[in-house]
């Protein structure tokens, strides 16, 4: 039902973030690869957390989970901006929340939460995830300065 209201609504689902394949209609930024390492982090940090002690749930875990799922909130959103300094913007907070996770999880290895394998596991999906975004955020500058080098030869 909801499928067919949006191919009858007349605007075109590029114009609303929505890509068609095959017989699927999907968010652009499903398909992007950071978007889903970082759904699969947080499942992990979500998974994890539920084992913490109960000590730490209001504050360490709460924090984890929060910074976590910053990371694909904000590259949601940030695939939904039209210009591009607002696309790096949020992209930019996903990097930030990432992180952000790093310490939590330091602390909760430290605090016996999480065991070092866990822990460096968790550490190296947030470095792959930073380098993710970094390229991700490069991208889009290196096409602004594509963008802004050919209007100057136009005039």
């Amino acid at each position: 039902m909801a499928k067919e209201h949006i191919e009858k609504s007349g605007v075109p689902l590029e114009k609303i973030g929505l890509v068609r394949e095959g017989g699927a209609i999907y968010f652009d930024f499903e398909k992007l690869q950071v978007y889903q390492r970082a759904i699969e982090f947080i499942n992990y940090v979500f998974g994890h957390c539920k084992k913490f002690d109960a000590v730490y749930r209001n504050s360490l875990t709460n924090q984890l989970q929060r910074a976590a799922l910053s990371i694909s909130t904000n590259i949601a959103e940030g695939c939904g901006k039209f210009s591009r300094r607002e696309k790096i913007k949020y992209f930019s907070y996903a990097l930030d929340s990432a992180k952000e996770c790093v310490p939590c999880l330091s602390i909760a290895c430290t605090q016996r939460q999480l065991s070092e394998e866990d822990g460096k596991k968790a550490r190296d999906d947030c470095t792959v995830i930073c380098r993710m975004l970094g390229k991700l955020i490069q991208s889009i500058e290196d096409a602004e300065l594509k963008r802004e080098r050919s209007s100057y030869k136009e005039l």
